[in-house]
């Protein structure tokens, strides 16, 4: 993956942030890492267990600090989330930019008020709406957003402002992120044409060859790489 990602970027600007064993970790041989030793990270049933990234997006906002201003936004990906252009740095700014965005994630959608199933669950608890009406600095407390956590891209100040927030208990990533960005006052769009080429599948969506000539710049999930 790494040969993938410096076709876009240098390996300097490549942070790998690491949730699996320790001596996996200590094998990895990239200078930029991070070992997330957070069991709200290594969740199996993702949605039940309330599957966390605050660990892991704290690592990276220790990396930002110690960079000084070098770095102006911020790229998050799976590991079996795969680059597929290398001006996708340009374009992901080039479209940030244009929306007037904080945050460009994939099949953002707004879920209060509906039978979103992750929504229902956390809704029963009474502190989950509490706490945005508690932080929010928007006109409607209610607002509750869903994203497709794979992927995602940020302007380092609400990269930052995320990274600066303690999750109050348990919320399911795919809500506590987008929820949070937007009621810090960002501003959430979604990747509109690209949602199509990432996907929640257990197998490959499709061929890299194929998804390229569709005008993919990303695509998830690619599992098999490693297996070539």
């Amino acid at each position: 993956m790494l040969a993938h990602w410096n076709r876009c970027v240098s390996g300097e600007s490549i942070l790998i942030a690491y949730g699996g064993t320790k001596s996996e970790f200590d094998a990895i041989q990239h200078e930029q890492k991070a070992f997330v030793d957070d069991p709200r990270l290594r969740t199996r049933d993702h949605q039940r267990e309330f599957q966390s990234y605050t660990g892991l997006f704290q690592a990276a906002g220790e990396f930002l600090r110690r960079q000084g201003d070098q770095f102006q936004f911020v790229h998050f990906a799976e590991y079996d989330h795969l680059p597929l252009v290398a001006d996708l740095n340009e374009r992901q700014i080039g479209r940030l930019t244009s929306e007037g965005a904080d945050l460009l994630a994939f099949h953002v959608h707004r879920v209060d008020d509906t039978n979103n199933p992750h929504f229902l669950y956390h809704a029963k608890d009474e502190k989950f709406m509490a706490h945005w009406a508690a932080i929010t600095r928007r006109s409607d407390p209610e607002v509750v957003l869903s994203m497709f956590g794979s992927g995602s891209f940020w302007s380092r100040e609400a990269f930052c402002a995320v990274c600066a927030s303690e999750e109050p208990f348990p919320i399911y990533m795919e809500l506590y992120l987008p929820t949070l960005v937007h009621h810090l006052g960002f501003r959430v769009r979604d990747c509109g044409e690209q949602n199509r080429f990432v996907r929640a599948l257990e197998n490959e969506i499709s061929g890299t060859d194929q998804a390229r000539r569709e005008g993919a710049w990303t695509l998830h999930p690619v599992k098999r790489l490693w297996d070539k």
